[in-house]
């Protein structure tokens, strides 16, 4: 029997009565969410494109050639068809992946490299290289990302990164992907 009510039964029931309904409340919440659709934010007005002091990367007009007068030729690297250069920035080795069709650049990967057997490729110093609305960096919180960058919607899988983020515009979708607070790949590909 409980002092303060004269009955062991309202105490006991108490915490049964709080867990059962912070379920039904968290139930709910889930059904709302698992029944709204993934629907894209809206576009941007303007292309996003990865800037450097050489060169400005945009998807479906920077041509191959340009990008070899201002890099050199590249690595094929990850995989056939990718063209991979080793950028050294902030004392850092990230790698610049670029697919092309018909000579157009239609889309490009700036990243910390994670796989154990990625090529020791010698790193050259570019310059920055940002993302453009926003002057995202690599290495740069994710917490201080342009507004115009919101949560992904169906995009990359949280298998390597934690956080994806993405800004669409005509042409295409940029990605910004994380982990622990952290930027660690941009992202640019051509709409199919």
């Amino acid at each position: 029997m409980s002092p303060s009510t004269g009955s062991g039964q309202a105490d006991d029931d108490a915490p049964d009565f709080a867990m059962r309904r912070a379920v039904e409340i968290l139930a709910s919440i889930y059904e709302q969410n698992r029944a709204r659709r993934n629907v894209p934010p809206a576009p941007l007005d303007r292309p996003v494109v990865l800037t450097t002091e050489r060169l400005v990367f945009a998807l479906g007009t920077t041509t191959r050639a340009e990008v070899e007068r201002a890099f050199g030729v590249a690595f094929s690297y990850p995989m056939r068809g990718w063209h991979t250069y080793a950028a050294r920035e902030d004392g850092g080795r990230n790698f610049l992946s670029l697919f092309y069709a018909d000579g157009t650049l239609v889309a490009l990967e700036y990243y910390v490299p994670k796989a154990d057997r990625a090529p020791g490729l010698a790193a050259r110093d570019y310059g920055a290289l940002r993302l453009s609305p926003g002057d995202v960096a690599l290495g740069a919180t994710t917490g201080s990302l342009d507004p115009r960058y919101v949560v992904a919607v169906g995009g990359p899988a949280p298998i390597v990164y934690a956080e994806a983020y993405e800004a669409r515009f005509p042409g295409g979708v940029a990605y910004v992907m994380g982990n622990a607070g952290r930027i660690e790949r941009l992202g640019l590909y051509a709409a199919t």
